[in-house]
């Protein structure tokens, strides 16, 4: 028998001949209930779904050939870019980078002016600059930069007449991070601007405002170089916008994933003219939360620029992020060309636009709610309009259940009935997903779906699936509630409406996301009157019910697969390199169970008319205990795996270091010299392989150590995610030899009431140097010479980190002051009493300089153990399992080779620490 359904057909006259059987009000299980059959076409249609968005996500244009200069070439573009990636790594500072690739982005900066020259229908100038400045940064954590003459290649194309007044800033860098040949990171992005430039100096049209190309050599020293440019180049007055190109992977779609602040024609002239969009403001608002460990030049053209812009980036492959792996070879074809395509549409778009000559309205707030579906096309609205249509689906979605109570289809009670179901079936998946952590974690599976994100649903979603599943089955068996599949129904929508309202009050404008959600499910009543209305129905059926909810959240299971590729594809490398300070489990189970809970809340009311769920959840069981078992006895579970096409590999720190300690008369009580590593996720230096360069020694004993960085040769301020009681201090016979090791002196001691100013000048290191400053004795920094830092704004610190670098040219001597102010008022003899440790360390990270013999050794060992095949796969899983019944110690200590799953970054390094 078939339960009556609610909706607008029973609002009013029955239409045509459509009958509701009404005899019982409850579910019962007949013969035209859902079965196992339509839950087959229900994951079908999903998994087409998903197979479909996943196509369109990596559909690429064709590559267009050289021969052109009306268009954008791939083919030119790689030329460039095989030349830059072939040098190597290219730090500041390196030759490869202020000799080598200047040369090479010099030498066809000369062939665009002789273009530009011949062509004579615009200007053409260019600059080498070289700045020298500090700046504060809040990222990961408070610290200091300085630099020294550092590198950027600028120039600038514009109407013959002169300067109009009016720039578009195109930026990239091409400096990478050591031990990376940076081709996503960022060549790509400086050889799609050179063809960009390529193409309107080849233009036969003058142009209407002038485009500035930003080549900076020092954006991996944090942003150095983007900071010289903004505070320091004449040609900055005139900038009135601009658009920064990055990557945090290899390939793929470049997304557009911040822009603004204000100045809200320049998205729309993006969202406009982009021919290969894809971009997302739920991008915008996640990045700007600050949750993902990365930033870009964005952020200082914003904040000391005060100028609005877009940032561009490659996020595919973050496997490949600042190792050796980012390789041109990696970026597959058309990946340039799409870029390329829509960088030179907006550049035009922008150029010729009204608004560039117009003041900016920097301060104004987001306008725009946006978003590409599946980079098909965009949609953008007004965030006024947004707010409009968002109340308006709430209120709807209000008005149809207020009405359903009003004619008695169902009673308040009922409703909370049917969210007492949901409640229950979301605390069993939290409880599930707890315990599938706890079991994660027992078993040292910890991050095994790092180099297979699909494990994530296997691992997290299916069991999480299963207990929802069990949930409503339970509920639908002693079911007590009339209309209830109408009423599980009504509630999934008043579970949207609520959270897109409260989205929209507080003015998130990814809010659009769950309206995606809302909005047709709404209409699912009145498509099936529409049906029987013109006799393609005649009666409302589970199967009616079923085919027409199936179709009404195609839509909403197209933007879900969308965002789930993406949100896998780009969260789980990131696991790779978040550090120690949380379990990533507590991140894939949670973002699994936004999964499964968004599934289960979608289909929930289906259970209220199908057939028994026992068979399908034995199944779906009997999968999840058979993944289980390859996860435990294969190497499936092994979170790192190396191959050529796709290397999965632990990312790990090590410096070779000596470290020198005096003490306040200035004589050595310490010297030793040791590897300093890092593991850079969560399983840690106490996962590394047991070999001596790697597990020789215990982590650094820091009692008694005022200095936040435990006196170690930190690279930078990435203590708070790396801290160093989670490395690794390992002694070595050798130590290092340094070509220019560090003089650190104190020019003068001041003492000026309770302040007390200290001179010192250090003379030595290479041109990566960090100072741990830090005060003693009740004292407090209160200023010093690099910066006018705001002690209250930059945040009070027990250390101060500052980082300095040089790039074309190191200077003879860094000389620096530091004033200090004893908080207590009676401040102590400071010729008799230390009040200040002040570390200094620097870093040869690229260049004959950087590998000893002992790193040599680690990095041959670690290439050649790493692609050694394993025996006996999947046995070590099998030692836990019996560890767990048995002393079975011995087994349990087995070496397998997923450990050797590592890249490496590394270098000589010195540290010497002194009190005054």
């Amino acid at each position: 028998m078939i339960r009556r359904r609610g909706g607008p057909n029973e609002l009013r006259a029955e239409p045509n001949n459509i009958s509701n059987d009404d005899d019982d009000q409850r579910t019962k299980r007949g013969r035209e209930s859902i079965g196992f059959r339509h839950w087959i076409i229900f994951v079908l249609t999903v998994a087409f779904v998903y197979a479909g968005v996943v196509a369109l996500h990596r559909k690429m244009p064709a590559v267009r050939d050289a021969s052109s200069f009306d268009e954008f070439s791939e083919q030119r573009a790689r030329v460039l870019l095989k030349q830059l990636t072939a040098l190597g790594p290219r730090p500041s500072g390196s030759a490869n980078l202020e000799e080598k690739a200047f040369g090479m982005i010099q030498d066809r900066i000369e062939k665009v002016r002789s273009v530009v020259k011949d062509i004579g229908v615009n200007r053409f100038e260019s600059d080498v600059q070289r700045p020298s400045g500090c700046f504060d940064l809040k990222f990961l954590s408070s610290f200091t930069l300085c630099y020294h003459k550092i590198t950027n290649i600028v120039v600038r194309v514009g109407p013959k007449k002169g300067p109009s007044g009016n720039s578009l800033l195109l930026n990239c860098h091409f400096d990478t991070m050591p031990d990376t040949p940076g081709a996503t990171d960022d060549a790509v992005a400086c050889t799609i601007l050179m063809d960009v430039l390529e193409v309107l100096s080849h233009s036969k049209t003058e142009l209407q405002n002038d485009v500035v190309f930003l080549f900076n050599g020092a954006e991996e020293n944090f942003l150095q170089a983007a900071h010289g440019f903004i505070n320091q180049h004449p040609w900055r007055h005139d900038i009135r916008a601009f658009i920064n190109l990055e990557g945090t992977g290899s390939g793929g779609r470049e997304i557009l994933f911040q822009a603004g602040p204000g100045n809200s024609w320049l998205l729309q002239t993006y969202l406009e003219n982009a021919p290969h969009p894809f971009c997302s403001v739920l991008a915008q608002e996640i990045f700007q939360s600050g949750i993902i460990p990365s930033d870009t030049d964005f952020r200082i053209f914003r904040d000391y620029g005060r100028i609005s812009g877009l940032d561009i980036a490659y996020t595919k492959n973050g496997w490949f992020y600042h190792t050796e792996f980012d390789e041109e070879w990696r970026i597959e074809a058309g990946a340039i060309q799409r870029a390329g395509e829509n960088v030179l549409a907006v550049v035009r778009a922008i150029l010729a636009s009204p608004y560039l000559e117009k003041p900016a309205t920097f301060d104004e707030e987001n306008r725009w709610v946006f978003y590409d579906v599946v980079g098909l096309f965009t949609v953008y609205y007004s965030v006024s309009v947004g707010k409009m249509i968002n109340y308006f689906a709430c209120f709807a979605t209000y008005l149809l259940v207020f009405l359903r109570i009003r004619k008695g289809f169902y009673s308040v009670g009922d409703l909370s009935a049917a969210f007492k179901h949901h409640i229950v079936a979301l605390i069993a998946m939290i409880v599930t997903m707890l315990v599938i952590i706890a079991f994660v974690v027992q078993f040292d599976l910890v991050m095994c779906w790092y180099k297979m994100p699909e494990i994530v649903g296997a691992l997290y979603v299916l069991p999480m699936l299963i207990a929802g599943a069990i949930v409503h089955s339970h509920y639908a068996d002693n079911n007590r509630i009339r209309n209830v599949e109408m009423v599980q129904y009504d509630t999934i929508l008043l579970s949207f409406a609520s959270i897109l309202l409260l989205m929209t009050v507080y003015n998130l404008s990814s809010a659009f996301y769950v309206l995606n959600n809302l909005i047709l499910p709404v209409f699912k009543d009145i498509i099936i009157w529409s049906l029987g209305l013109f006799g393609v129905i005649r009666r409302v059926t589970p199967r009616v019910l079923f085919f027409t909810q199936l179709f009404c959240f195609l839509p909403t299971f197209v933007f879900a697969a969308y965002a789930i590729s993406q949100c896998v594809d780009f969260f789980v490398p990131v696991m790779g390199r978040l550090g120690n300070a949380i379990n990533p489990e507590f991140i894939m189970g949670p973002i699994g169970l936004v999964i499964a809970s968004s599934f289960i809340l979608f289909v929930n009311n289906l259970f209220y008319i199908s057939r028994r769920m026992n068979y399908i959840i034995r199944v779906l069981f009997a999968i999840f205990a058979l993944f289980i078992l390859v996860l435990l006895t294969t190497k499936v579970g092994n979170p790192y795996e190396y191959s050529d096409e796709n290397p999965r590999l632990r990312r790990i720190i090590a410096l070779h270091a000596n470290r020198t300690i005096y003490d306040f008369e200035g004589n050595p009580t310490q010297k030793d010299n040791a590897l300093f590593v890092h593991s850079l996720d969560y399983r840690g230096a106490s996962d590394l392989p047991s070999h001596s360069f790697l597990q020789g020694s215990s982590a650094p004993n820091c009692t008694g150590v005022v200095d936040e960085y435990c006196r170690m040769p930190y690279y930078t301020a990435i203590h708070e995610l790396f801290p160093p009681e989670q490395s690794l201090w390992v002694p070595v016979p050798s130590p290092v030899v340094l070509p220019y090791p560090i003089d650190l002196k104190l020019v003068s001691r001041q003492a000026q009431g309770n302040n007390l100013n200290l001179t010192f000048e250090i003379r030595g290191g290479y041109d990566k140097m960090s100072l741990h400053v830090t005060p003693l004795n009740d004292y407090d920094l209160l200023s010093w010479s690099f910066t006018d830092i705001d002690i209250e704004e930059f945040g009070r610190r027990q250390t101060y980190f500052v980082f300095m670098t040089y790039g074309h040219e190191a200077p003879e001597v860094r000389r620096f002051w530091i004033l200090l102010e004893h908080r207590n008022g009676a401040a102590p003899d400071p010729e008799k009493q230390e009040n200040l440790e002040l570390s200094v360390a620097t870093h040869y990270a690229h260049g004959i300089h950087q590998d000893t013999e002992t790193l040599r050794q680690l990095r041959a060992m670690i290439s050649s153990r790493r692609q050694t095949p394993e025996q006996a796969v999947g046995w070590w899983r099998w030692v836990e399992l019996l560890h767990w019944s048995i002393n079975f110690h011995l087994l349990s200590k087995i070496i397998f080779i997923f450990r050797w799953g590592i890249t490496m970054v590394g270098g000589r390094s010195e540290i010497v620490v002194k009190l005054f």
